[in-house]
């Protein structure tokens, strides 16, 4: 069986170093903070050196990518993936937008560069954009590979079970911490409004009826990590959640169907 524990922290911009969620677990440390041309767009320079530095590492587990700005490294995880697949994105934003410059990869094109690219990826389940900026995908465009599940409707795990029990395929996970409240976290992106309940909900759900490759967690905020002197701060929140996300996956049968 592969490992589903396995702990990897990619650190882009230095704000895990000021967290730690991760130290209580065996984890993997890849340090990205000298891979040039990442910061919300990412060269092909730099799409290679990514790979590069994963190279060893498989799609399993779960991987931490920093802030919003590098949601994009998912593309390159789904890239690892050896058999058809479904992906599950909980994000207050598509990430479906055409990239401003040219076809370079972007934090707001991924999704549409990795359904493109990989055909791999049999459907996504988009879950956490507002009604308005879901309505902006046309349906037809990628032949009815891509569900959008409205915001409010994150947390329902009866209606998860029921999408998501049809196919038998396995699912990756991608969760962008800024589809939750401020209570739950900071992010350097504007925010849904679900709580961390929801998301916990989403995820029990997915892992009760299709095997679960692996999960990957943006949305922290690298100009945010001081604590406050009463313990708060942006920091503080964001390695809460991240806490209490590893603990919750790593404590359900999290590959154990495959």
């Amino acid at each position: 069986m592969k490992d589903s524990r396995i702990l990897v922290i990619m650190n882009f911009s230095g704000v895990y170093e000021a967290e730690g969620f991760y130290k209580n677990h065996g984890h993997v440390w890849v340090d990205c903070k000298d891979i040039k041309g990442t910061n919300c767009y990412c060269d092909e320079e730099g799409e290679n050196a990514i790979r590069e530095a994963i190279r060893e590492l498989g799609p399993e587990g779960i991987h931490f990518l920093d802030s919003g700005n590098y949601h994009y490294v998912s593309k390159i995880w789904l890239e690892k993936i050896e058999e058809e697949f479904e992906l599950l994105v909980l994000d207050h934003h598509t990430d479906m937008q055409p990239p401003m410059f040219g076809d370079i990869l972007s934090c707001g094109s991924w999704i549409k560069d990795a359904l493109n690219s990989n055909p791999a990826i049999r459907h996504v389940w988009l879950a956490g954009p507002p009604a308005d900026a879901a309505d902006g995908i046309k349906a037809g465009e990628y032949g009815g590979r891509v569900t959008c599940v409205p915001e409010e409707l994150v947390g329902d795990g009866d209606g998860w079970r029921e999408r998501l029990g049809d196919s038998g395929l396995p699912l990756y996970i991608s969760v962008d911490k800024d589809v939750l409240g401020p209570d739950y976290a900071r992010t350097n992106w504007d925010q849904g409004r679900a709580g961390l309940w929801e998301v916990l909900a989403c995820l029990d759900a997915a892992v009760s009826c299709r095997p679960i490759i692996g999960v990957d967690v943006c949305g922290e905020n690298p100009e945010g990590t001081e604590t406050k002197e009463d313990g708060a701060g942006d920091g503080p929140v964001n390695d809460r959640t991240n806490r209490e996300l590893v603990h919750h996956l790593f404590s359900l049968p999290f590959y154990g169907k495959l």
